[in-house]
């Protein structure tokens, strides 16, 4: 049975394989268009050319209803992949921000992925380790490493 789930949620890790997730764009203005306010996400706060921020083809992009307080996520799905990976290669400019940008992963591990991010910020408190929190097949794994030239070891 476990066997089963695991290969239907790689079919939904699949078919989200385009899209991103981004957390914490202000969504206070009632008239927003939300090409226009991911555009400029990538061009102001991502540090892509306006130009080229511009041509990123998106097939789709929009508003999640979540239930919690604070701005809506909006998911953004692209037409190319080297798109979706230069906007996840460029995130590392968010730094300090309230931003972030996820994979959009299933249900499932996206569960893991949040109890996972609570684990990870002790070990960087307490431990003074970097971490990482990587999707391997249908499941997360937490790693960790001392310094930037250290191989990273997978945590239990």
């Amino acid at each position: 049975m476990n066997e089963m789930k695991d290969q239907v949620t790689l079919l939904e890790k699949h078919e989200r394989k385009y899209n991103v997730m981004i957390y914490g764009v202000d969504d206070s203005k009632a008239d927003e268009n939300i090409y226009s306010v991911t555009r400029q996400l990538f061009s102001q706060n991502l540090k892509i050319e306006q130009r080229k921020a511009n041509a990123i083809p998106i097939a789709n992009a929009h508003r999640v209803p979540t239930r919690g307080s604070g701005p809506k996520p909006i998911i953004v799905r692209f037409i190319h992949y080297g798109d979706k990976q230069l906007i996840m290669s460029s995130a590392h400019n968010l730094k300090g921000s309230q931003i972030r940008i996820l994979d959009d992963l299933p249900v499932s591990m996206k569960e893991e992925r949040f109890l996972l991010s609570h684990v990870a910020y002790k070990i960087r408190k307490k431990e003074k380790l970097q971490t990482r929190i990587r999707d391997v097949g249908a499941h997360m794994t937490l790693e960790t490493r001392k310094n930037r030239g250290d191989p990273w070891s997978a945590r239990e």
